[in-house]
């Protein structure tokens, strides 16, 4: 019996150790010498506090993982998500390692254990659905990541199979120039720079996408963002 009890006390001990460690190392808002940070932890730097530029009084921290407001923005970690609107911000999906969020502005898309947010472009937010990942699409279009596919019909889309890799890029990394360096890039990067200028140019703005994972319409087949397809 005294065994029993021993180890059980063992047992208690242990856990009620790893649930202090877990709370002390987990990352989140902290209120701190009269400014709100951001607390996050990782093994080349350690304990790393990220300073946020707010009003103590207007910051509340939301109840979604990592996402905080005050009276005019929402805030991913310790950075302003611009464009945003705290009253109306919702997470709507967090299934798998990239998660969907929305306001009334704009559609986002994070990765739970990455700093970045990227707006879905374009996006009706109002009738914006998620598919299987990296497709969704709203009452006007589908997307790939936060890239618009240009749809004309949208009722006919249809994921065929969910990507596997996604690629996180600044807007000129993913445009390229025109005039890639035949020995700092490959034919395929060349080309696929080619690509996106002509389809994305216009873009201002760090993007996400897949260039794994199919989706159709009757007339279209895409592998990943791209249209590799074209039957009309």
């Amino acid at each position: 019996m005294k065994k029993k009890l021993a180890i059980t006390g063992i047992i208690v001990c242990i856990l009620t150790i790893s649930i202090y460690i877990w709370n002390s190392f987990k990352p989140g808002f902290v209120y701190d010498n009269g400014t709100w940070n951001y607390v996050s932890y990782d093994e080349a730097v350690g304990r790393r506090i990220s300073p946020i530029n707010v009003k103590k009084d207007e910051f509340k921290v939301l109840k979604y993982n990592d996402f905080a407001r005050d009276n005019n923005s929402v805030y991913f970690k310790n950075h302003k998500v611009e464009g945003s609107d705290p009253e109306t911000f919702k997470v709507i999906s967090t299934k798998g390692r990239y998660h969907y969020a929305k306001d009334k502005n704009n559609v986002y898309i994070y990765v739970s254990n990455d700093w970045s947010v990227f707006k879905v472009i374009n996006a009706d937010s109002a009738s914006f659905k998620v598919l299987e990942y990296p497709y969704s699409k709203d009452k006007n279009d589908a997307y790939c990541g936060s890239l618009p596919l240009f749809l004309d019909d949208v009722s006919k889309f249809e994921v065929i199979e969910r990507a596997r890799f996604s690629t996180m890029s600044s807007f000129d990394s993913f445009l390229g120039k025109e005039n890639d360096p035949i020995e700092k890039s490959s034919e395929y990067e060349r080309n696929k720079h080619e690509y996106n200028r002509k389809k994305y140019g216009f873009i201002a703005e760090s993007v996400i996408y897949s260039e794994d994972g199919k989706a159709k319409t009757d007339n279209l087949t895409y592998e990943g963002y791209k249209l590799v397809e074209d039957k009309r």
